[in-house]
């Protein structure tokens, strides 16, 4: 299969420089880099974080990409019970929205 992707130029150049590195075309790093992530997912989707280990000395580091950080937040999400009287303060500031405070009106305007 044929598969046509966007990349910002940072990622095609590092695309570029890893596959001559490894002395592999970009489709086989794009097919090593899909088999690594479908993994990943599989092993998220089980609630597992996925780390990279360094020495003893070393703490683990959580590897995070954004569609990793929504998989986690989808699955820690929990329904929310509201009475009426919490869901008219909600309305009433949807609808009311206090002003803004000097210090950020200041902030906002200021060029930086």
């Amino acid at each position: 299969m044929r598969i046509e992707a966007t990349v910002p130029d940072a990622r095609a150049t590092a695309l570029q420089e890893l596959s001559s590195e490894l002395g592999i075309s970009k489709s086989q790093l794009m097919d090593e880099a899909l088999t690594l992530f479908l993994k990943v997912v599989i092993e998220a989707k089980k609630g597992r974080q996925i780390v990279s280990l360094g020495s003893e000395n070393e703490s683990p580091c959580e590897i995070v990409t954004p569609s990793l950080t929504q998989m986690e937040w989808f699955r820690s999400r929990q329904p929310i019970s509201l009475n009426e009287v919490a869901l008219g303060r909600i309305e009433n500031a949807l609808d009311n929205p206090p002003a803004l405070h000097p210090a950020l009106k200041t902030a906002l305007t200021s060029e930086g």
